[in-house]
């Protein structure tokens, strides 16, 4: 047979999507706080159920003018990063035809080696990297990277027999939650309308104002003298380290310690760096199992009100330090402390409105002795401990400390110039507000999305970060927990944890695994 008869296993493709109306160049510079958020494109995906034989092509088409108007809403993701000297970032929005982004398109619904929408769904959508477990194919090609030229924006739709995997990523040096979320809202609202339009022009919305990001760009006289980044690290006080460019090695170890390390015998030295190796696992905290948790933690004192964050975070807290320390005792720091990040629009005075898109957060923490995060006897009470510190988290929120912090990321002879002091057990982000995008209705045969993931792409795997993604449509909570492998091993073995919990995945090759099960039912 002519191999050009043959349907083609793999197809993919690209295009350049622009705004639905010219949008006026400009170039502004990203904010205090945008230039210390971390480096990278987060991104977010949604898996869509569609029926045998829809028009795979027309989603693609009705997502693109879809894409085309949200732009025309949020002409940021229609932008272009530019770099200074110093390492700071600006964006630079070009003239037409110039300004746009890339959406990227692949179809795997014709290779049996590439897992089915229901397989997939019945290994819990194990999308955690985008490299690393195999599923490259769900995540745009090139990636950007958080350099000069690159864009602010990229997204790409793959199909897969039986459904839609659907990967958005947006610069963290122009964005937050709010951004992200609107995004989703907007691009599901307009391709809805361009699909219930079916060809018939459809209303270009207005575009939103530019964020005025002055408030947090602080002036400031003069960069910091060596000896003045010496002065701001021997305080205490300081939740930050100045970076010394002047030092490298000391720089190194700085940024090496921001998050605690796990114990690892030296019984097995070969095993020593896999064991050591970042990784990241989902686990699932199902309506019942989550009830019966905050249940039990919420009867130790009933006069004290814990939200569901405050204790699902407690509960992993305690259960991640006590996989971090192994079998070690006595020889690691008295305090323990995670870090989360706040929205701080309305903390400020006056506040920003709650439409300002670009990034505004803050990192706060909480400090505990490392006793209290001992299983106790009455292990809820003990939860029921650690989530009244956790309900701290913000109320000393201090807008002085926080216009300093800007003020003195604003003077380092690099950008970024500050971390966070550590050791750190984890970071934790909490993403509910992900739940309007998450509910938002696509329209056509797209409809609603049934799971909701943020896989790290393009990024170092994190030593420690815990993920609280919102809340999936059949009720589940599903958490991302990032550390080293032999601390995930921990947890999968920790039996507190698997009697509340219940470990979807740890990262692996998905491509793999499908075909070596594929193999075996083969045999059968």
């Amino acid at each position: 047979m002519n191999a050009d008869l043959q349907p083609r296993l793999h197809t993919s493709g690209v295009t350049f999507v622009q705004p639905a109306r010219p949008i006026k160049p400009i170039q502004f510079s990203c904010s205090a706080i945008e230039n210390l958020c971390a480096r990278v494109h987060h991104t977010v995906a949604q898996f869509f159920p569609i029926r045998s034989g829809a028009n795979v092509e027309q989603i693609f088409h009705d997502l693109k003018q879809g894409l085309s108007l949200a732009m025309s809403e949020h002409p940021i993701i229609a932008g272009t990063l530019r770099q200074g000297e110093r390492g700071d970032f600006s964006v630079e929005i070009p003239p037409a035809p110039h300004a746009g982004t890339y959406f990227h398109f692949s179809d795997m619904s014709n290779d049996p080696r590439f897992p089915s929408f229901s397989e997939l769904q019945e290994c819990g959508f194990p999308y955690v990297d985008g490299d690393l477990d195999g599923l490259k194919e769900f995540r745009a090609d090139p990636f950007p990277t958080s350099e000069d030229g690159q864009p602010t924006f990229v997204a790409k739709i793959c199909h897969v027999r039986g459904g839609i995997a659907w990967t958005s990523s947006v610069s963290h040096l122009v964005s937050d939650l709010g951004l992200g979320t609107a995004l989703m809202i907007g691009w599901a609202k307009y391709t809805k309308q361009v699909t219930e339009a079916g060809g018939r022009p459809v209303a270009i919305p207005k575009q939103l104002p530019w964020p005025d990001r002055k408030r947090l760009l602080p002036a400031v006289e003069s960069q910091l003298q060596i000896e003045e980044i010496g002065a701001l690290n021997n305080k205490t006080s300081n939740p930050y380290i100045v970076l010394d460019p002047t030092d490298p090695g000391k720089m190194i170890d700085d940024m090496g310690n921001v998050f605690a390390k796990a114990h690892v015998t030296e019984a097995n030295p070969d095993q020593l760096e896999y064991f050591l190796e970042p990784t990241s696992g989902i686990w699932r905290f199902t309506p019942s199992k989550l009830s019966a948790l905050a249940d039990a933690v919420r009867r130790v004192d009933p006069s004290v009100k814990l939200s569901s964050f405050d204790i699902v975070t407690a509960f992993i807290w305690q259960r991640l330090s006590m996989a971090k320390r192994g079998n070690r005792g006595g020889n690691e720091p008295q305090t323990a402390q995670i870090v989360t990040a706040i929205n701080v629009r309305q903390k400020l005075n006056p506040p920003l409105p709650a439409t300002y898109m670009g990034a505004c957060v803050d990192l706060v923490r909480v400090s505990v002795d490392r006793d209290i995060l001992e299983p106790q006897q009455d292990q809820w009470k003990g939860i029921a401990g650690i989530a009244k510190r956790v309900r701290e988290f913000g109320t000393a929120w201090n807008e002085a400390d926080y216009m300093e912090l800007l003020k003195v990321s604003l003077r380092t002879p690099m950008s970024p110039g500050l971390i966070p002091k550590g050791p750190i057990d984890t970071l934790v982000t909490e993403h509910s507000l992900f739940g309007l995008g998450m509910r938002a209705d696509w329209g056509g045969e797209l409809g609603h999305s049934v799971a909701f993931r943020e896989p790290y792409i393009g990024r170092e795997t994190p030593q420690g970060e815990v993920i609280i993604l919102p809340r999936q449509p059949n009720g589940d909570l599903d958490i991302i927990i990032s550390a080293e492998e032999i601390v995930l091993e921990r947890l999968m073995a920790d039996v507190e944890m698997s009697t509340v919990c219940k470990n979807v995945c740890v990262r692996h090759n998905v491509l793999e695994s499908f075909a070596s099960m594929a193999m075996k039912k083969a045999k059968l």
